[in-house]
């Protein structure tokens, strides 16, 4: 059995690293998978094809070549399918969640429970799956496509106490067959002022140098504080950052500089003590919050090294009633002067979230919902000629006011 395993993924790397799918034009990156009345769509410009009629779609993700959109199908977001752009062809891949692209060619990575597969869909019948490795809680494709980090699942033990979390270097060799695992770092699980039984996906900084995750603990625990972690790439160096929600929207690198923005805060209510801060030095760590007394930031994104645009929303105390909950605008950041300028003036009783750069960052695009309907908004830069580009989107979900527009929302080019 282990020598038909090796013999496949031998097939597939040697299948997809000698032929890339180059060859299939690439998508404009004025380009969006999103979901209108549980189905798929696809919007290029202004022109709208529906995808799938009468199923219940989320998660969508684009490849790194703009050819494949990779979805879950059905209410529990556990079956893995793709649509292929250039044949309008649909092929399920398998049960699974947690999709993730490699950045280099067309395979699709995805975990069913806590068992980490990928499958090449560049074939030209069914996708061959290939089980990497049990016992995964998290993983993200390294830079180069070649592998994965992945971070184990922690486990109660007998003792009372939690298993440390491990984290792998699993790489793909192409003559073998064989997932190559290294140890890279071993997280305690538990010390005086730390707890985490699971992590967040991983993400590189610009240099390569630094991994930024988010260390979960247990679920009661999680969702009121999780500690933000940066990981030097060859294992010796831990840095715990700070204290945030388990948002993966809510930490992202600089597009080329090695600085760390995250929206800080402890408490489950996304009303209250949400911090846009900016981690500008690693090695001391320096930080600086760009958020103003009074107001909480709901989401943000980076339209260059120096400049930011947020979700942003008065402060309020959490209350049940939805009308009394401030609702947010967008505001462009500068990191250097500290300016910072409204870039949006949604109407009464509208709010704008998830902003988003696209077009290669000559228009910036964004959700605007009462939290009954939802159209995806797009503008210049400036905030200036701001229209309607796609209506009627379906509802992401939503935890004490903290939205998912990425279940829903993916625009080509801006995956992590």
């Amino acid at each position: 059995m282990r020598k038909c395993i090796q013999a496949i993924v031998v097939f597939v790397l040697m299948f997809v690293w000698s032929t890339p799918s180059s060859g299939w034009p690439t998508n404009s990156s004025y380009t969006a998978a999103f979901i209108r009345n549980n189905d798929l769509w696809i919007t290029s410009g202004t022109q709208e094809t529906q995808i799938t009629t009468g199923e219940y779609i989320r998660n969508p993700k684009w490849s790194h070549d703009g050819m494949w959109v990779a979805f879950t199908k059905g209410k529990e977001e556990n079956e893995v399918w793709v649509y292929h752009m250039t044949t309008k062809s649909l092929r399920r891949v398998g049960k699974g969640q947690n999709i993730q692209w490699s950045p280099k060619h067309g395979i699709v990575a995805f975990q069913t429970d806590y068992t980490l597969r990928m499958a090449n869909v560049d074939t030209p019948s069914t996708p061959i799956v290939t089980t990497i490795e049990d016992n995964i809680g998290n993983y993200a494709w390294n830079p180069s496509g070649n592998g994965f980090l992945v971070s184990t699942l922690s486990k109660l033990l007998p003792t009372g106490k939690w298993e440390d979390i491990l984290l792998y270097r699993i790489g793909l060799d192409t003559e073998t067959g064989t997932p190559n695992k290294v140890l890279l770092y071993r997280i305690p699980n538990q010390t005086d002022d730390f707890f985490a039984v699971l992590t967040s996906t991983f993400k590189w900084s610009p240099d390569r140098k630094w991994i930024a995750f988010i260390a979960v603990p247990t679920a009661s625990l999680s969702a009121d504080s999780n500690t933000l972690c940066l990981l030097s790439s060859d294992g010796t160096t831990f840095l715990k950052v700070g204290t945030m929600l388990h948002d993966e929207e809510w930490f992202n690198w600089a597009p080329s500089a090695n600085q760390l923005a995250y929206i800080a805060g402890e408490g489950r209510e996304a009303t209250s003590n949400k911090k846009l801060t900016l981690l500008s030095s690693l090695t001391p760590m320096k930080q600086q919050i760009y958020t103003p007394a009074g107001k909480v930031e709901t989401g943000f994104t980076w339209y260059n090294d120096r400049t930011i645009v947020a979700s942003r929303a008065d402060e309020a105390l959490w209350s049940s009633d939805a009308e009394k909950r401030p609702l947010p605008k967008l505001v462009k950041v500068d990191l250097d002067s500290g300016q910072q300028a409204m870039l949006s003036a949604p109407a009464m009783g509208f709010g704008d979230y998830a902003p988003v750069f696209v077009e290669d960052g000559r228009k910036v695009a964004w959700i605007r919902s009462n939290r009954s309907t939802a159209d995806v908004m797009l503008s210049r830069p400036d905030g200036k000629n701001a229209h309607v580009w796609i209506p009627n989107l379906t509802l992401g979900t939503n935890y004490y006011e903290r939205w998912n527009w990425s279940e829903v929302f993916q625009p080509y080019g801006t995956s992590d």
